[in-house]
């Protein structure tokens, strides 16, 4: 009994350390596929001994062999959900994380369109804050103008009354106001002499008549005129002047006389014919025979003995270009004259007396003559006038405008 018993229970206490470690392990799902084949052992183990062992110990090993198999069985369910819950969550996870990036996607896509519209809507807020500004600006403009349009017409409101003072003025003008127009073109006319015409003594003598004129009137109120009179004399008066009037016809006679100047021919220098004369006394037949054949032969041979530099003789439309030539010299420094340009008046003068001596016979009296007066027209002497305007000018403007004399502190018109 004691053998049967040791016997029926040796299975139970081979089995029990065996799966006494399967059942209190946690880490079931690692050591899965080592418990299986000491499971299977075990129920071979307990199968074998059932076959000696008596009837009454069967339902106890089968019984202990069911919890075995119900606790591996237990340990897989475990294991099974352990790793569903792990799968669930990472799914869970893995989804929570898309879904968090769909949510962000989602909420950049209507931060953008939030930004879009508030961008669009601040400049639909600055294109109508743009047409009040430009409103503004114009009225702004427009009032300017008008505040200058006011000071302009305050302006013309001040000179028309002053115009008007003026007109009262002129209507009241005393008999003698022709006089102070006579003298103001007086004065006109003495500006035009000495600028235009360049004639100081006749400008001098214009501003005296004017001087006498404005004295007539016989108003000490016009002393500052006569005063400005007595300088623009004075000014006039220390002008060197030169006689241009005088100048220019001599030259105009000069240039009338280049057609008469005879040129320099090369038998001008030639010695005198020899007397051909024949006598009639017999006793001079030899001289007369010699004077027949030399008055014979001297048409035919001509022979002459010169020295060297002897000028060319001139063809004759030569000679007419050189006339030509020496005319527009002279032409030249009477405009010189007029313009009072004392370098280009001697250099013209120069280059025809130049021409003259060299070209034309100076032995000859015309020649002689016109050389003469070129070196006389040389002498004159242009002095530029520096003087610009009259002093007497604006104060007979304002007798002839005004009627008398405005202060300087009115405006002149």
């Amino acid at each position: 009994m004691d053998n049967n018993k040791h016997d029926a229970q040796s299975p139970e206490s081979q089995a029990t350390p065996v799966l006494a470690p399967s059942v209190n392990t946690d880490d079931a799902a690692a050591k899965t596929e080592a418990t299986e084949p000491q499971v299977n052992q075990l129920e071979d183990k307990a199968v074998k001994p059932a076959d000696t062992k008596p009837q009454a110990s069967k339902p106890e090993s089968i019984q202990a062999t069911r919890q075995v198999v119900q606790v591996n069985r237990s340990s897989w369910a475990i294991r099974f959900g352990v790793l569903l819950a792990l799968g669930l969550t990472a799914c869970t996870l893995g989804g929570g994380y898309l879904l968090y990036q769909q949510m962000q996607q989602q909420l950049q896509a209507q931060i953008q369109v939030q930004t879009n519209k508030n961008q669009a809507l601040q400049e639909q807020l600055q294109q109508a804050l743009l047409a009040p500004n430009q409103r503004i600006a114009q009225l702004e403009q427009q009032q300017l103008s008008d505040a200058k349009t006011f000071q302009e017409l305050a302006k013309l409101a001040s000179d028309q009354s002053q115009l008007q003072d003026r007109l009262n003025k002129l209507a009241q003008r005393s008999p003698t106001h022709w006089m102070a127009s006579e003298a103001e073109y007086l004065v006109n006319m003495a500006g035009r002499k000495l600028w235009l015409e360049k004639d100081p003594r006749t400008a001098t003598d214009l501003l005296k008549s004017a001087d006498e004129t404005i004295a007539a009137m016989n108003n000490p109120a016009l002393l500052p005129i006569r005063k400005a009179l007595a300088k623009d004399i004075a000014a006039t008066t220390n002008i060197k002047s030169a006689d241009i009037e005088g100048s220019v016809l001599a030259l105009d006679a000069l240039i009338d006389q280049l057609d008469k100047l005879p040129l320099s021919r090369a038998d001008a220098d030639a010695s005198a014919p020899e007397d051909t004369t024949i006598s009639g006394d017999l006793n001079d037949w030899q001289s007369n025979l010699s004077k027949t054949w030399k008055a014979l032969t001297q048409d035919f041979v001509t022979i002459r003995h010169r020295t060297a530099d002897a000028p060319a003789l001139l063809a004759p439309e030569q000679q007419w270009y050189l006339v030509e030539n020496i005319r527009h010299k002279l032409l030249q420094s009477q405009l010189a004259l007029y313009r009072y340009d004392r370098a280009a008046y001697h250099q013209s003068l120069m280059m025809a007396r130049q021409w003259i001596q060299t070209y034309f016979d100076v032995q000859a009296h015309p020649t002689s003559e016109a050389i003469a007066e070129i070196d006389k027209l040389a002498t004159l002497e242009l002095d530029p006038i520096t003087l610009k305007s009259f002093a007497a000018k604006p104060l007979l403007l304002q007798l002839t405008s005004y009627g008398e004399l405005t202060s300087s502190e009115e405006p002149q018109l």
